[in-house]
């Protein structure tokens, strides 16, 4: 049950980097990605930042409410920063800009190529 939160993080860097090289790739060539694999990307990164959320071992002096699964699925970007900073302090913020930087890192690629390339 430990390893859950870290085998979340893992498929999460190993999507962020495959949409990364797809499109680095797509960008070279003069195209996008659809609208249909962004948006299946956000909807997928909700998903497992959300899991890990709920299966975080740090969570055990963080009382959540009932309903904490659902609000952090509408409201993520809010309440994740809320949530890790209860439950780490400072070290929180650093540990969002990560999953903020995760979640960015195939656009940040995409913009490498464009502005690289043409």
């Amino acid at each position: 049950m430990k390893s859950i939160p870290n085998l979340i993080v893992a498929t999460l860097l190993l999507i962020a980097f495959g949409m990364s090289f797809f499109e680095f790739r797509m960008n070279l060539e003069g195209e996008t990605l659809s609208e249909g694999i962004w948006g299946s990307w956000s909807f997928l990164y909700v998903v497992l930042v959300g899991t890990w959320v709920l299966y975080d071992k740090k969570s055990g002096n963080f009382d959540r409410p009932f309903d904490f699964g659902l609000f952090l699925y509408l409201f993520l970007p809010v309440l994740l920063l809320y949530y890790l900073i209860r439950s780490r302090g400072h070290e929180g913020v650093v540990t969002y800009m990560g999953f903020f930087s995760i979640y960015w890192l195939p656009e940040f690629f995409g913009l490498v190529a464009y502005a690289y390339y043409y």
